[in-house]
């Protein structure tokens, strides 16, 4: 693949609206899912809002927003990293705060297929409601494409990560979903996982939702994408709750090898994880929680 050139980017703030962990003596509200809103300075007088993820539900995020005082009104650009409940959930409740006709809604065209999880027992873990028509009703413009998707200067998704472009210890996978093919239960592979990249003042910062691709897989995908060496931040969740200690030392040698500098994660990373990554990342590793600021 050709590399895409991502120019430098403004100053940039990623706020953290919805995660799993609200930390300690805050006032923030917990939930379970992702929603990140990520500001980018244009020029002195204009940012750019992209809202990552929409989390379980909109209250929460919500509430932190008022918080963290960033008016999600301003949000200009909707990016939903995969199919679950978990970071499409609040979008409907959200757009009706966003008074912006035709806003971007950015998403892999199988965002809307069945996806179904059979732990503890068969049920449906995708999108709620009828999504694809809530959105077009609200004026909101769905763009579904597999492809990278370059937004403006700096600004990529990773757009589908083929199950065979994958690292071998990230192919299988613990926690099994589920779709359905011409009649058939087969295993879903997740090939919606879309993550985003931006080339910051500080260097390359990874975005994504829930990892399900594999973290690694992701970062090295965009490092092709990018054509850069170095890997400044990679920020979410990694989804190895259900991994072995074998598979979690691999990814932290993985993400090593790609010279990735910091992990910010949590939600579907797990405590084993958590703990295996800060002791390889040392001070480099940092625990997502409500209202965290992350600066660029």
């Amino acid at each position: 693949m050709a590399a895409i050139e991502l120019e430098k980017a403004g100053d940039t703030q990623i706020f953290v609206l919805a995660e799993d962990y609200a930390g300690y003596g805050g006032s923030c509200y917990a939930q379970h899912g992702i929603s990140f809103l990520i500001r980018i300075k244009e020029t002195e007088d204009k940012s750019w809002d992209i809202l990552f993820d929409t989390g379980t539900d909109a209250t929460p995020i919500f509430h932190n927003a008022e918080i963290l005082e960033v008016g999600l009104e301003d949000v200009e650009t909707v990016v939903l990293s995969h199919c679950h409940y978990d970071h499409t959930g609040g979008l409907i409740e959200i757009l009706k705060k966003i008074d912006n006709d035709r806003l971007p809604v950015v998403a892999h065209p199988q965002l809307f297929r069945a996806n179904l999880s059979a732990d503890p027992h068969l049920r449906h873990a995708g999108v709620r409601g009828d999504l694809k028509r809530e959105v077009e009703e609200l004026g909101a413009m769905w763009i579904l494409t597999r492809d990278p998707l370059k937004f403006s200067k700096g600004v990529v998704t990773t757009g589908e990560i083929a199950l065979e472009d994958r690292v071998e210890y990230e192919k299988s996978k613990r926690s099994k979903f589920y779709t359905v093919d011409d009649g058939k239960l087969v295993e879903d592979n997740m090939l919606d996982d879309t993550s985003l990249m931006i080339n910051t003042q500080k260097g390359l910062v990874v975005v994504t939702g829930c990892s399900h691709a594999g973290i690694v897989s992701i970062v090295k995908k965009c490092k092709e994408i990018s054509g850069f060496d170095r890997v400044k931040a990679v920020i979410g969740g990694f989804h190895l709750i259900n991994a072995d200690r074998d598979r979690i030392s691999k990814v932290a040698a993985g993400l090593k090898d790609l010279n990735v500098e910091k992990v910010y994660t949590g939600h579907c990373t797990g405590l084993t994880a958590e703990g295996m990554l800060q002791e390889d990342f040392g001070e480099n590793f940092d625990k997502l929680q409500c209202g965290k600021i992350i600066e660029f």
